[in-house]
């Protein structure tokens, strides 16, 4: 039956058209980019694959260009070591020099000004030694500068070791500053025949222990510096410099000055603040007659200073104008430290990512610190200047050589992982791409094939068309006759 208004064959003509439209565009999509799968709708489960072995691929790029940067950084850690060892040897070789008693003061002091420069060689290069702004061979702890007030340092920096016994020079300078926090301190001192006072001072101008400055006998050792009297205490002691507050006013109303019944761990006692003060005094002012308040020591050189707890900093001054050793012990001594601006050259553990494969953890090395600073090779305060001094040099030059040849073998234990590890990667990778391109890309032959079936199949559909659009034109002929 002819109709009008709807032409079958041409809507089954149609409708087949779109097909091979879509089919004749989804080969060409795949011949233009060389990719079977252009989007979801080509492949959905095969795209979620190629994703997937795309991340690992990727990954594995970016990991293998990591393992040549910890590569290099070990190159360039176990090159410098290398250079570390061969002056141990030398230093070594000048140790043994200095054991033989045959040499002369001079020659020993020649060997050790070489063993000094050797010493400080090592120092440089192990702050030096950077590479991508990591410092592999520098300190690991490193020693913060101690927090100073004014110039005066806390009292561990002036006595690093407990009981051991310690020149300086007297004067109206402060020694040190016990910071708050320290417990069971005992400090003393032996004048060596001077008369050297300890004085005890809060940070705004409380005279806690010491030797009076004013009164009916003011002591000698104030006098001999020309502090007479409280105002010439705050102008020229209570400084800023010597750790004292600004607008810090001398006051001398707590003051313990020790007494006549002389006892070296205290024969005065003051409690201040929470603090627990004993002072023993200075002993020569109350023997008969005062004899001994004249710069001299009489028979007594001895003072000494006890707290407990201290609870707030102060600062501790050795008035008088000679020298005196001094020794220092305690249960608990903080030492306040300041983080300088620019922050000290420090070695840290490389972290160096050796895997990252999709939905799995990553897997990581971790290369150690290697410092070789003369502190982590226990080479500070060595010396040859004597057969002594030399012999223990040598124990500790053998030490620090085997320090450093174990951190060579570190490193090149890992330059051999890392190595293994980047060929690993690179069949990984090759392996990863040809299973992606075998699901991803386009098969050209099969693509040309179905490209020329679709344009036949659409040249066919336009003169099917054309038959088609002519059963109009009949029944018009019909109504024509």
């Amino acid at each position: 039956m002819q109709t009008i208004n709807y032409n079958e064959m041409v809507g089954l003509n149609l409708s087949s058209r779109q097909k091979t439209t879509s089919a004749l565009q989804e080969s060409i999509a795949r011949l233009s980019s060389g990719l079977r799968i252009n989007g979801a709708k080509d492949d959905a489960a095969g795209q979620a694959i190629v994703n997937r072995m795309r991340a690992n691929v990727n990954s594995d790029t970016v990991i293998s260009r990591g393992l040549d940067d910890a590569i290099s950084m070990a190159q360039a850690a176990e090159g410098n070591l290398s250079t570390v060892n061969e002056l141990l040897i030398r230093a070594k070789g000048l140790a043994i020099q200095a054991g033989n008693s045959t040499l002369s003061v001079s020659d020993r002091e020649s060997l050790h000004a070489e063993y000094q420069e050797i010493l400080d060689n090592i120092q440089y290069i192990s702050e030096s030694t950077e590479i991508f702004g990591r410092y592999p061979l520098a300190t690991d702890a490193p020693d913060l500068p101690p927090e100073l007030i004014g110039k005066v340092p806390p009292l561990d920096t002036k006595f690093p070791i407990a009981g051991m016994n310690y020149t300086f020079s007297s004067g109206i300078i402060s020694l040190a500053y016990i910071p708050a926090g320290a417990k069971d301190i005992t400090l003393t001192i032996d004048s060596l025949g001077l008369d050297d006072d300890i004085q005890l001072l809060t940070r705004d101008g409380k005279h806690l222990a010491g030797t009076p400055i004013t009164g009916t006998d003011p002591d000698y050792t104030w006098k001999s510096r020309g502090i007479t009297d409280p105002a010439k205490a705050t102008s020229r002691v209570l400084t800023e410099a010597n750790g004292f507050e600004a607008g810090a006013t001398y006051d001398d109303s707590l003051l313990i000055e020790g007494g006549t019944n002389w006892v070296l761990d205290g024969s005065a006692t003051l409690n201040y603040n929470g603090m627990i003060i004993r002072y023993s005094g200075d002993g020569d002012r109350y023997e008969p007659g005062s004899a001994y308040n004249d710069g001299s020591n009489g028979s007594n050189r001895l003072e000494r200073i006890k707290i407990d707890n201290v609870t707030q900093d102060l600062v501790v001054m050795i008035v008088g104008s000679g020298s005196f050793t001094s020794n220092l012990s305690w249960g608990a001594l903080p030492t306040p430290k300041i983080t300088p601006t620019e922050p000290p050259k420090q070695s840290f553990p490389w972290e160096v990512v050796t895997s990252a494969n999709f939905n799995e953890e990553i897997g990581a090395v971790t290369m150690p610190t290697t410092p070789a600073d003369l502190k982590s090779l226990e080479l500070l305060n060595t010396d040859l200047r004597s057969m002594v001094t030399a012999g223990d040099a040598m124990g500790t030059l053998d030490s620090a050589q085997e320090k450093v040849s174990r951190y060579r073998s570190q490193y090149g234990a890992f330059i051999n992982r890392f190595e293994s590890s980047k060929s690993v990667l690179a069949q990984q990778n090759v392996a990863t791409q040809a299973a992606k391109s075998r699901i991803e890309d386009a098969d050209y032959a099969l693509e040309t094939s179905k490209m020329v079936k679709a344009q036949i199949l659409q040249q066919g559909q336009d003169a099917v068309l054309k038959v088609a659009n002519q059963s109009a034109e009949n029944i018009l002929s019909l109504l024509r006759s």
